[in-house]
């Protein structure tokens, strides 16, 4: 009986602590869905991941769709299944090593590139977004410099002319870890100003991208979301195991003075080669979801990391790394 009474009693304590837990507290105009499947047919796989990403929508239409998909998946049937929820014109993504979300980072996968992982992330609401191009299959030394200024200049009028109070730039698309530094040098300098930037190599030139619902290589792409949110930012780097990925998000995290209600996080594919060989990449995605709490987050592992080791701070392009961008409420 004393058993008994006790279970009754943690029972009751747990009750009262879930019915007393302070909600993430998210901005107004943040509305954000994250959806993923493992499921091998690229139409049934995205169907399926854009399909969760817009029932947490709920009614509101979306404005943005990011979907990450294992390289084999990224087909024109995939970008179908995806349009069978969202519009063409608001689709964008890219090819990864993995995808990383609360859901999966495919642990299980045979190989160090996945064969089957789709993730989507949608968002809605009154964030503002901007989107921007450019080429990198261009004759020129400085390509990957050049093309992160284009980038920067074709997104300033629309940095300014917002008035929310956050800004965070996220890209992806061409790059390696060594041409990423040129690329986030020419960010930095297109701005003339350090804006938030994270991002995630997918691979080079012959990589596949997606561009408003086309199937594109040779470009990268960055976004811009400006809302009434701060910005922790942190870069984990040293050995290969969970433990970095924590300290990041930890770093991250402690910049804030309220709890994170979502973060973008892109990691190494060298990174998840050790973890796959020591079987360790099921406690990273723990120890993540263990410090987000109930707040989602959406990112890949590749071939290289934009990030800054904490706000303030220009980004830098880096390999061998976990970079993190973590939301907070204003």
């Amino acid at each position: 009986m004393p058993g008994i009474r006790r279970l009754a009693l943690v029972a009751a304590v747990l009750l009262f602590l879930a019915a007393h837990s302070p909600a993430v507290e998210t901005p107004p105009g943040w509305i954000a869905g994250v959806g993923a499947s493992a499921l091998e047919d690229p139409m049934a796989a995205a169907d399926e991941a854009a399909s969760k990403a817009k029932a947490e929508l709920g009614s509101s239409p979306a404005k943005l769709v990011i979907v990450t998909a294992a390289q084999p998946q990224l087909t024109p049937a995939l970008i179908d299944g995806v349009k069978k929820h969202f519009s063409a014109e608001i689709i964008y993504g890219s090819q990864v090593t993995s995808p990383l979300t609360p859901y999966s980072n495919h642990p299980d996968a045979a190989t160090i590139d996945v064969a089957a992982g789709v993730s989507v992330f949608a968002l809605a609401g009154d964030t503002d977004i901007a989107t921007a191009v450019a080429r990198t299959d261009v004759e020129d030394d400085d390509v990957y410099y050049n093309a992160g200024v284009a980038l920067a200049e074709d997104l300033k009028d629309a940095i300014e002319a917002s008035e929310r109070p956050g800004r965070l730039v996220v890209t992806f698309g061409d790059q390696y870890t060594g041409s990423n530094q040129d690329f986030a040098t020419g960010l930095n300098d297109g701005f003339g100003k350090i804006w938030p930037i994270i991002g995630g190599a997918s691979g080079n030139v012959t990589a596949k991208v997606i561009y408003q619902g086309e199937i594109r290589t040779g470009i990268n792409v960055a976004i811009l979301l400006a809302g009434d949110f701060a910005i922790g930012q942190s870069v984990g780097e040293g050995s290969h195991t969970p433990a970095i990925a924590d300290q990041a998000l930890a770093e991250s995290i402690g910049q804030g003075d309220k709890e994170p209600f979502f973060a973008f996080i892109f990691n190494c594919r060298r990174r998840r080669t050790g973890m796959m060989e020591r079987d360790q990449l099921a406690e990273e995605l723990s120890v993540i979801k263990q410090r987000m709490g109930d707040a989602p987050f959406f990112g890949f592992y590749g071939p290289g990391e934009v990030g800054a080791f904490k706000p303030g701070e220009a980004a830098r392009g880096m390999g061998f790394t976990v970079v993190t961008a973590v939301l907070f409420a204003q």
